[in-house]
């Protein structure tokens, strides 16, 4: 099964991102925007895992949440895109994380993980949501002058997902949801 680890979204985070999607699709037709139910923050790609390994990686991501605060406060920012504006393969919107806390529960995802045989990111982690991606690089500057609704909302639950993948988009399936500042999930 392929899995990643992820934050589910609130409703009305998701609304306003699909606003600005909506927004947007007139100036970028060529972009496969990510579907409304597919908007998530990622914490970690695992890839193809066998199902034997769901209990360990669950575990870990016990480890992982314990720790720190219950509850992360964020917001939606501003949009930006990967590798630049100029080059743009991926249109995000970033999220509030001046405290760190985003980031070190990330940092703490990725120790735990490793520690059950997953390789950590050679990229550093950023607090973002993937909101399209482009077939084509171009420059996306007329996309990241859009306004993005600032939606303050908090993160308080990991989730491992399948990810199956199917037309028009994959399916996110939560396999485990982990609270964070606790040893219990749901």
């Amino acid at each position: 099964m392929r899995l990643f680890v992820g934050v589910e979204l609130p409703e009305n985070v998701k609304d306003a991102l699909w606003d600005l999607q909506e927004r947007n699709r007139a100036a970028a037709p060529d972009a496969k925007w990510v579907p409304r139910d597919n908007l998530h923050l990622t914490m970690s790609f695992l890839g193809e895992v066998d199902e034997a390994r769901v209990d360990p990686i669950r575990e870990a991501l016990h480890e992982a949440a314990a720790p720190g605060p219950d509850v992360i406060p964020t917001a939606l920012r501003s949009a930006g895109a990967f590798p630049n504006p100029r080059r743009a393969r991926v249109v995000w919107v970033g999220l509030d994380d001046d405290n760190g806390h985003l980031a070190a529960l990330a940092g703490s995802v990725a120790a735990g993980l490793e520690q059950v045989g997953f390789a950590r990111e050679e990229r550093p982690w950023s607090a973002h949501l993937t909101v399209a991606r482009l077939r084509v690089a171009r420059d996306v500057g007329d996309l990241l002058g859009t306004v993005v609704r600032v939606v303050a909302f908090d993160v308080d639950v990991l989730t491992l997902f399948r990810s199956r993948l199917g037309r028009p988009a994959p399916i996110y399936d939560p396999v485990a949801r982990i609270a964070l500042g606790t040893r219990n999930d749901s």
